[in-house]
């Protein structure tokens, strides 16, 4: 089965959520205006509206792993891996593999499914939508890491510990579906300080929330510009630029 590259949405139906997983995770989404949302999976506390959302930390039990000697053309990595914990079957669906040896010549690839990985067992599959370009060496590891889309959480205060991946419009229970926004105008916590027209911002002093970035202070991640002045707690018009 192939998807299109983004699906059109109504204003509407970005409001709803769903327990199963309708479109693949990571699905762009489209309304008429221009606005861009994609379809995620939560994994942490029921999300509240106007809250940026960052993706689960990837966990280190599924980085640097072992993968068996593989040829060019498998869609089937064999002699996968994991460190101290169990990785369920389908866990990664939709995420990404990459070989973490220099001298392999493959990019990074999507899942399309897995076996139960256990730990310290080489014994796991992960099945990809293409095939290998190029074959793994012998001593060759692997990193496998979730859809930054799948298992989100509400974004730390001030320093993110992963990437952000959009803003709720909706309040999305745990372990249920929904989109989030990614461009365009959006509401979004003021955390902070006074927003600016036309100012950078990224992570406020508060979960889930935004501030104005200085121009000396862009370390930080940048999720948009401010549309309108809004005080410090009140709710502030970003025009996001994630997507």
């Amino acid at each position: 089965m192939s998807f299109p590259g983004y699906t059109r949405l109504s204003e509407e139906q970005t409001f709803s959520t769903f327990t199963t997983e309708r479109v693949p995770v990571g699905t762009l989404g489209q309304l008429e205006d221009g606005r861009l949302y994609r379809f995620a999976e939560n994994g942490g506390v029921a999300l509240v509206v106007a809250n940026m959302i960052q993706s689960e930390v990837p966990l280190a039990d599924t980085l640097a792993e072992a993968i068996a000697t593989l040829a060019a053309g498998v869609t089937v990595l064999t002699g996968i891996g994991g460190t101290t914990a169990d990785t369920a079957a389908n866990a990664m669906k939709e995420g990404y593999v990459y070989s973490t040896t220099a001298a392999d010549l493959n990019p990074a690839y999507r899942v399309k499914s897995n076996t139960l990985i256990t730990a310290a067992a080489a014994t796991g599959t992960i099945t990809l939508y293409s095939p290998l370009v190029a074959a793994i060496a012998a001593a060759s590891t692997i990193s496998y890491v979730k859809n930054p889309h799948r298992d989100v959480v509400v974004a730390v205060a001030t320093t993110p510990t992963a990437q952000v991946v959009g803003a709720s419009v909706n309040a999305i229970a745990l372990d249920e579906f929904g989109w989030l926004q990614t461009r365009g105008p959006c509401r979004v916590l003021n955390g902070g300080t006074t927003t600016v027209i036309g100012d950078p911002v990224g992570p406020g002093g508060v979960a889930g929330s935004v501030i104005p970035i200085a121009a000396t202070e862009l370390t930080v991640p940048v999720y948009g510009t401010a549309l309108v002045v809004a005080a410090s707690a009140v709710m502030a018009l970003i025009y996001l630029q994630i997507d």
